[in-house]
């Protein structure tokens, strides 16, 4: 049997957590004002508006592309864990320095898009202590949930959509599966490099379990039918390619599809993504029916 090695409690979470935070972290670098301003202003320049949602008990940052009417769709894309940790510590911060979900979705054609960013990402007022555990320990929990569906339902209601297309990316494929698995409204799911079973992720690693967090997997039966595409990267060490193969053995998927990448867990997924795009997304949506 397996064992584990238990270390002194003060760093007990913290070797649980360090594995997992690394999945969207980022070199340390601008505060959060300057990094929402850059991005704003880069968002600016492919047609996204600055919005930001309250969403209690959080305030979450987002940018959106797309008119009252523009379309029946939503296409929502969900950033990674960001900057969670930083050589080796929980940050107070996880703002990411390159926002990886704003990279895929300024190349998506689609008329209506939500870049939504995660907990304590882009907002000065929601750093230290008080928020940490919502981008370690409970990053995934019940209440990130909810308020990432509530900030969906705003965005989809000013534009007026009827169904959503989800896109994570890392830990943000794993809240898209969450969404996906509690909502009536999604069509379409994908995740890039995606966190898809946190029980068995750290199970593989011996790491303690991520007890305040959901698990994505728990309840894959009910996104058996749903159109799905999960992206993985074949020199990923971060989430490795069995994540998506295990997954795929949780439930009896009829829409299921595995697309390997010669990348890793940040390296070109940008540069990837249209070519992606084109082969697998677009022609999903297109098979939903009006």
């Amino acid at each position: 049997m397996r064992r584990f090695h238990r270390p002194p409690q003060a760093a007990l979470l913290l070797l649980a957590l360090l594995p997992a935070l690394l999945a969207g972290c980022q070199p340390a670098g601008r505060n959060q004002s300057s990094a929402w301003a850059n991005l704003t202003a880069r968002g600016a320049g492919y047609d996204f508006q600055p919005l930001v949602f309250n969403a209690p008990p959080f305030t979450l940052s987002g940018l959106l592309r797309g008119q009252p009417g523009a379309s029946p769709d939503l296409v929502v894309y969900l950033e990674g864990d960001g900057r969670g940790v930083v050589r080796g510590h929980v940050t107070q911060d996880p703002t990411p320095n390159r926002a990886m979900g704003f990279e895929l979705a300024r190349s998506d054609p689609a008329p209506a898009i939500l870049y939504l960013a995660r907990v304590g990402q882009f907002q000065p007022g929601q750093t230290g202590p008080a928020y940490q555990e919502y981008w370690s320990n409970k990053r995934l929990s019940e209440e990130v949930v909810r308020a990432a569906s509530q900030a969906i339902d705003e965005a989809k209601s000013q534009i007026g959509a009827r169904r959503l297309h989800l896109i994570g990316y890392s830990g943000g494929g794993g809240l898209a599966v969450l969404l996906a698995e509690r909502r009536s409204d999604v069509a379409t799911l994908a995740t890039v490099a995606g966190l898809l079973d946190t029980q068995w992720w750290v199970r593989e690693n011996n790491f303690q379990p991520l007890t305040g967090s959901l698990n994505p997997a728990d309840q894959a039966a009910l996104i058996a039918t749903l159109p799905q595409v999960h992206f993985f990267g074949a020199e990923d060490a971060i989430i490795p390619p069995a994540m998506s193969a295990r997954f795929q053995t949780l439930a009896p998927f009829t829409r299921f599809q595995r697309a390997q990448q010669a990348t890793n867990h940040w390296k070109a997924w940008p540069d990837l993504w249209p070519a992606l795009l084109s082969q697998h997304l677009l022609p999903l949506r297109g098979q939903v029916t009006p």
